[in-house]
């Protein structure tokens, strides 16, 4: 070999074990997809019945966050900002509804910054430099925030602040 043909074949060489790397990793982002409902579609109303009723709300506006947040008066609200492709943002998701439904007396809302160019306009605005972020507020006033999969921090700030 010619060590013009060497140099290309340990290029080449590098180009399929990153491939490889990014196949693996895709592969890997897939098993989260469609894992967890994107909402609890039912709240129990009565013992042994589910009402219809959304226990986080998606908001993917600037002004759907200001009109709920408005609306909320002094009820803490709980803001779970997350993207698609985000595995431990799945992995929270269900603990989050969870805790959504043992405290009905807080507001919950999902932003997902890449549903949409005003979604990721609120995250922005809102200052989410990572995800999993959740942003407890009360009376427009924000009062905590818990960045990344920590379920023990989250359930602290939710029993702190409720």
């Amino acid at each position: 070999l010619e060590p013009r043909d060497f140099c290309a074949l340990t290029r080449m060489r590098s180009f399929a074990l990153v491939a490889a790397a990014c196949l693996a990793l895709c592969h890997s982002c897939e098993a989260f997809t469609g894992a967890f409902p994107r909402h609890a579609l039912h709240r129990a109303s009565s013992p042994g019945r589910a009402a219809p009723l959304a226990a986080v709300k998606e908001v993917s506006s600037e002004a759907e966050f200001d009109q709920v947040m408005a609306s909320s008066g002094d009820a803490l609200v709980v803001v779970d900002y997350s993207t698609t492709w985000c595995g431990p943002c799945k992995v929270m998701e269900p603990k989050f509804v969870a805790l959504s439904d043992e405290t009905p007396q807080a507001v919950f809302l999902k932003v997902v910054g890449d549903s949409s160019a005003e979604a990721s306009k609120l995250m922005k605005r809102e200052g989410v430099r990572s995800v999993p972020s959740f942003h407890f507020w009360k009376n427009k006033e924000r009062l905590e925030v818990v960045n990344g999969a920590n379920t023990e921090a989250l359930e602290g700030s939710l029993r702190k602040h409720a």
